[in-house]
């Protein structure tokens, strides 16, 4: 009786507890109605949607900004802290024609010392061979000289001539790497003119103070005329006349400037010269014409004549130029020496025989007689 009593109540339980269970589960689903907006907007946190949360930050991040992008590179100034290159282009021109000169320069100075120690060498043979020639193989007679045809003689004179030769040849080679070396001061003058830098006023100014003279060859000027910025330019050169050697006295130079360049010219070489000038860049020394006559340097008796054989006597220096007397002007100090003479034996009469106070004349000549001194003497 106790068990069925107990089943029975265990079945009446049962609707009991189904009653409850529903009850809960209505509640469920309308909290879940309420819920489905939220639910919508991903606040529910039991899932519905799929995106992953954005983790929010403890911190504010501050961000520094972005670099500012590197300037570009601009071109170093030129020297003094000016852009040259933009204002005066012929301060590049200038500057790339100084580096070929300085690579020359390096060359030349290293050639010219064997240049010239040879040259002396072979100076020294041509002058002793010429001395025994002149005193061992010629013969005068009356107003006569001839030559001594013999094999001495002969070897001795083609000795004489292959050196004479050789000296016009090494002449020309250190008259032309000497110039080479001028040409690097020229350029320096003119960048300084050209305000090219400072550095180079200063190089222009020391080598204007470290001398005008040297050698032949390396003669220099401070008397240096700016470049023309526009028109036409020249380069002028002092040529002496009793070789054609030339040398240079402005590089590149206006027309306007000739006549300073001309007074260079005459006071830097002790024998005559002239001043000759041509288009530069562009421009040989076949081309150059004479300022004052206009006449071609190809048409002087002496063009290039330095290179074929050695003068004696022509030099720009004071110490080595010997003046050459012409044909009228030895015939002019050949009739001062001569006497003067009169129809007799005796000599002219002197000033002093002629004057009032003469008493008389002597078979012998004039006698000149003195004047006494007057009482107011």
């Amino acid at each position: 009786m106790i068990r069925r009593g107990h089943v029975a109540l265990r079945r009446r339980a049962v609707p009991v507890g189904l009653g409850v269970v529903g009850a809960l589960a209505l509640g469920i689903v309308g909290l879940a109605g309420a819920l489905a907006p939220a639910h919508a907007q991903s606040w529910w946190p039991f899932g519905g949607n799929d995106e992953p949360a954005r983790p929010v930050p403890r911190e504010p991040v501050y961000r520094q900004p972005p670099p500012a992008p590197a300037p570009q590179a601009q071109p170093q100034p030129g020297p003094g802290g000016t852009n040259w290159a933009t204002r005066n282009p012929i301060c590049l021109q200038l500057e790339q024609r100084l580096v070929q000169e300085g690579q020359k320069g390096s060359q030349s100075r290293d050639a010219l010392a064997q240049v010239e120690a040879e040259r002396n060498q072979v100076d020294r043979a041509f002058n002793v061979g010429a001395s025994k020639l002149d005193a061992n193989c010629y013969e005068t007679f009356l107003f006569t000289r001839s030559f001594r045809n013999t094999p001495q003689c002969k070897e001795l004179a083609k000795q004489v001539e292959v050196s004479k030769r050789r000296l016009a040849e090494l002449e020309a080679q250190r008259q032309d790497l000497a110039s080479g070396r001028s040409y690097q001061d020229d350029i320096i003058r003119e960048l300084a003119r050209n305000n090219c830098g400072a550095n180079y006023a200063d190089q222009a100014r020391r080598r204007d103070n470290s001398g005008m003279w040297s050698e032949e060859g390396e003669i220099s000027t401070n008397n240096w005329t700016p470049y023309g910025s526009t028109g036409e330019t020249y380069r002028t050169v002092c040529v002496r006349l009793c070789d054609g050697y030339y040398f240079p006295v402005s590089f590149s130079t206006l027309p306007s400037h000739f006549a300073q360049d001309a007074e260079v010219c005459s006071s830097k070489c002790a024998a005559p010269a002239q001043l000759y000038y041509y288009r530069n860049p562009g421009g040989t020394m076949d081309q150059a014409v004479a300022l004052q006559s206009n006449d071609p340097y190809t048409k002087l008796k002496s063009a290039f004549r330095y290179r074929k054989e050695y003068v004696n006597g022509c030099s720009c220096k004071e110490a080595e130029y010997v003046p050459t007397t012409t044909a009228a002007d030895q015939k002019a100090e050949t009739s001062k020496s001569q006497p003067i003479t009169t129809g007799s034996t005796t000599p002219a009469p002197t000033p002093a025989a002629t004057t009032s106070n003469q008493e008389g004349a002597q078979s012998s000549g004039w006698e000149a007689q003195s004047i006494p001194p007057s009482e107011g003497d």
